[in-house]
């Protein structure tokens, strides 16, 4: 029976390779393994030495040796084969139109990068679709990585980048990232660019008026935003308009709910500021906070009075209340365009567009309410909607205006209202899609869609229109015709053979 002890070193041998070679790498299992798997035949051989010289001088011995060490080359070059397509990934694309490789320019994007990209697809499943994407991205550098996040056991990770949509994408480069819901080659490379940018947009926020604060970790705080800023490569800071100017490395100006008016020279700053090619972002509260209604009115915003009630039950349907109402509808808008999730406001004010704006430049409405809302100075929980003192919906909830720059982008005066603060505090900056409305906001403030958006040659995704006929031809051949060679061939020689 002795002989037969190299039986589990070999096995132990080929578990080690095995694991190896899924691994691609040797480990102090994998190594504890084939030391004993070899320990072990080792033992057998020298115990059994009488005959194996025996055995190795029978033909029949020779040629075992010879065959299993084939065998062992064999499944070496495997290894070796794997390890090389593992570490040098490489695929052919045999299209005309190279529809299933990266283009030029990502590539060369690619190609540059100096520090690791995870490109990481949330779902409960993987979309073989976008994992084929992300893989060619991945055999581009070995500086990009790709993994599966399952929504349901890793809800944590989904929580972190705030990801809401089975399929989204997120693009993190260190403890920055970007977050993708349509993810596609323009998009990830776009995203690419901008999570790995050296350059920090400094994001002014103004104080001196109960704004809330940056630091404030209370559900009523901006901790939470100032921390997803900064993971998003910007760099918050406090200012005051009491201040000469503006300063002009400003990139953006967040009001968020003031509680008490802005002084004279304050606005007159503000006015300044947003003459100069300023980029504002405005969160009012509704009354009694200041609506800076008579500072707006010229520029195409008219604060209403009062706050929006929602009896939809939309609200209710995600936690909150009648006077928690939705952003339900979005209309067509650079910050809006493919932007689905619903928003969610804690007490929200009106806004009313005013068309003709008398700074220049046409307002337009973001996000509105659903049409069972309306708009009521009541302080009642739940009040129902007096005909006549009553503002009927639906109601804009938020909206944009850029003004000036003669056609140049880079150039114009640009400004979003919206009629709550709550929204991105760190009691709703992760309630629906808040937070990502937000960003949207303010990259399009400081121009960032514009300045990094990675311009990708469309490939024709050639197809074959097959008529009626012809796929009726095809029909007929596969399914009646080809079973039919095999049959036919067995009857010739059945025939062949009674002869």
């Amino acid at each position: 029976m002795r002989r037969y002890l190299a039986i589990p070193g070999a096995l132990l041998l080929i578990t080690a390779f095995i694991r190896a070679a899924l691994s691609v790498q040797w480990d102090r299992t994998g190594l504890a393994l084939a030391a004993a798997g070899a320990a072990i035949v080792l033992i057998t051989i020298v115990w059994n030495w009488h005959e194996v010289i025996e055995w190795v001088r029978d033909p029949r011995g020779v040629f075992a040796v010879t065959t299993g060490i084939s065998i062992a080359v064999f499944v070496g070059l495997l290894v070796l084969l794997n390890i090389v397509v593992w570490y040098h990934p490489w695929s052919v694309d045999l299209t005309a139109s190279g529809r299933n490789e990266v283009s030029a320019e990502t590539r060369h994007i690619l190609q540059r990068l100096e520090e690791p990209v995870t490109l990481q697809q949330f779902g409960r499943t993987s979309d073989p679709a976008v994992e084929s994407l992300l893989r060619g991205f991945e055999r581009e550098t070995r500086r990009v990585r790709v993994e599966f996040v399952d929504v349901d056991r890793d809800r944590t990770m989904a929580q972190r980048y705030g990801v809401v949509r089975l399929g989204t994408v997120v693009v993190a480069a260190d403890e920055k990232f970007r977050k993708i819901e349509e993810p596609n080659e323009q998009a990830l490379i776009t995203a690419i660019v901008q999570a790995t940018a050296r350059q920090e947009h400094l994001i002014c926020f103004v104080t001196g008026h109960g704004e809330r604060g940056l630091a404030d970790a209370g559900p009523g705080g901006l901790s939470r935003l100032s921390e997803t800023l900064a993971a998003g490569n910007y760099r918050t800071e406090a200012i005051t308009l009491l201040e000469t100017n503006v300063r002009t490395d400003c990139a953006a100006l967040v009001i968020a709910g003031p509680t008490q008016s802005l002084s004279a020279l304050e606005l007159k700053h503000l006015d300044a500021y947003y003459e100069a090619r300023g980029r504002i972002a405005l969160l009012i509260e509704p009354d009694p906070a200041p609506s800076l209604s008579d500072w707006l009115r010229p520029r195409g915003f008219e604060p209403g009075s009062g706050a929006i009630v929602d009896t939809s039950g939309a609200g209710q349907s995600v936690g909150g209340g009648p006077r928690t109402p939705l952003g339900l509808k979005y209309h067509d808008h650079p910050i809006t365009r493919g932007f689905e999730i619903a928003t969610m406001y804690d007490g929200a004010r009106p806004l009313r567009i005013i068309e003709h704006a008398e700074s220049g430049g046409k307002p337009l409405p973001l996000a509105e309410t659903s049409a069972r809302s309306f708009a009521t100075t009541s302080t009642a929980p739940s009040p129902a909607i007096e005909e006549g003192s009553d503002l009927p919906g639906p109601l804009t909830l938020a909206g944009a205006i850029a003004a000036g720059g003669g056609g140049r982008q880079d150039r114009e005066t640009r400004m979003a209202v919206v009629g709550d603060a709550d929204f991105v505090s760190n009691a709703w900056l992760r309630r629906q899609g808040n937070r990502d409305f937000f960003l949207r906001t303010l990259a399009w403030l400081i121009g960032e869609q514009e300045a990094t958006l990675v311009s990708v040659e469309g490939r024709e995704n050639r197809r074959i229109e097959l008529t009626q006929s012809t796929r009726a031809w095809m029909y007929i051949v596969n399914v009646g015709l080809l079973p039919l060679i095999p049959l036919l061939a067995g009857i010739v020689v059945y025939v062949r053979g009674r002869r």
